[in-house]
């Protein structure tokens, strides 16, 4: 269900997922709001001023917005490491328990061969031997005492050696149990810091007067249809420079944008991540999607590439290390677009060429196209 506010759209469903008061919001899911250079900075809106202009209203929404999805791929990365470190504790908890059934076995023995000297010790082998009902059986149970004697050593080494794995195994797990606890409690506080940021916005644009929000949704169309365009002119390139390349007998063009590479031919791999990530435009972006119906940014990214065969790391600063980097003038369709932070990147798109970009630009908005140059662009990865 779609709830209209004086021409600004917010999706109810997204809106619940994040726990957001609905009487209160007005995100503009149908406007491609961008983002700002991230910055760690308080999440409520009172630390800003208020804006003056469309133009203040909308950089600091961009701003806002941009933080929201930063704290998601924050998030993801710690949620991710969080799982981990859980499954290794099942692990280490599964050898805990085999560690103390083979602490017990050893103590078991040990105790068995100590009862046994401490019985026989006031008779001699051949007076057991004369006394005992069963020979044969005391035979085999002598022998059986004579090689544990003669091992004796080794059994209580072996014992303490296993003693002291179960300990240091005990204080690990307490250890991990620990942190898995701290780790939680950190993973909620980058929820609620994104959902602030969410909150945050929308208190920005509840201040604008529907004259002024319907100007921004129209600044945003008019730039995303260019976008659309710019991206069909692209496709309508690499379509030429491939038949060039095919007449040529497999030698591609070289000519390239100076700034984008626009006319770089792509790999096969790339131009099925560039169909696949097309055919997602206009589906909603939302927190940890990887698909089919939704998106968040390197979400959107590793499906797209999962569907060229290649596996991509979860978040957008692991995906800056997936594949080999790749100049900014050097770009081809298909390349991972890295932007905001150059040792952090808080957000990733797809390359499709004459300057532009398919992404999931943060929450409340929907997969589009976009220009490379409407963010701060800090690296690109080529993943094959």
């Amino acid at each position: 269900m779609v709830e209209k506010w004086e021409g600004l759209r917010v999706t109810s469903g997204w809106l619940q997922q994040r726990g957001l008061r609905r009487g209160t919001v007005a995100v503009a899911s149908g406007m491609a709001l961008s983002a700002s250079v991230f910055l760690v900075a308080p999440t409520v809106a009172t630390a800003d001023p208020a804006p003056q202009t469309v133009a203040q209203a909308k950089a600091q929404v961009d701003k806002l917005q941009q933080e929201a999805e930063a704290a998601d791929q924050d998030y993801l990365a710690l949620k991710e490491k969080l799982d981990k470190s859980e499954q290794d504790l099942k692990d280490k908890q599964a050898d805990l328990k085999t560690e103390t059934a083979q602490v017990a076995k050893l103590r078991s023995q040990i105790s068995k061969v100590a009862l046994a000297q401490f019985q026989n010790q006031g008779l001699d082998a051949r007076a057991q031997l004369f006394l005992t009902r069963d020979p044969a059986g005391f035979l085999n149970q002598f022998a059986t005492i004579e090689k544990i004697n003669q091992n004796q050593n080794t059994a209580l080494q072996n014992y303490q050696v296993e003693q002291a794995n179960l300990a240091d195994l005990q204080r690990s797990t307490e250890a991990d149990i620990t942190t898995l606890k701290a780790e939680k409690t950190q993973l909620g506080a980058l929820k609620k810091k994104a959902d602030d940021k969410v909150d945050a916005a929308t208190a920005v644009l509840d201040k604008l007067t529907a004259e002024q929000r319907q100007a921004i949704q129209d600044q945003e169309t008019k730039a995303s249809d260019q976008a659309a365009k710019d991206a069909q002119a692209a496709t309508s390139t690499n379509d030429a420079n491939d038949n060039k390349s095919d007449s040529k007998n497999g030698s591609s063009s070289e000519s390239q944008d100076d700034l984008t590479g626009s006319s770089a031919p792509s790999s096969g791999k790339g131009a099925a991540a560039v169909a696949f990530a097309k055919a997602q435009i206009g589906k909603p972006y939302v927190f940890g999607a990887t698909g089919p119906g939704s998106y968040d940014c390197s979400g959107l990214t590793m499906a797209a590439w999962k569907a060229a065969g290649v596996q991509l790391d979860r978040t957008s600063e692991a995906q800056f290390h997936d594949g080999t980097p790749v100049s900014r003038d050097q770009l081809q369709a298909g390349d991972l677009v890295f932007f905001y932070n150059s040792s952090a990147p808080s957000h990733v798109g797809i390359y499709v060429g004459n300057g532009v970009i398919i992404h999931a630009p943060h929450p409340g908005a929907s997969v589009e196209y976009t220009q490379l140059s409407y963010m701060p662009f800090v690296g690109a990865r080529r993943p094959a």
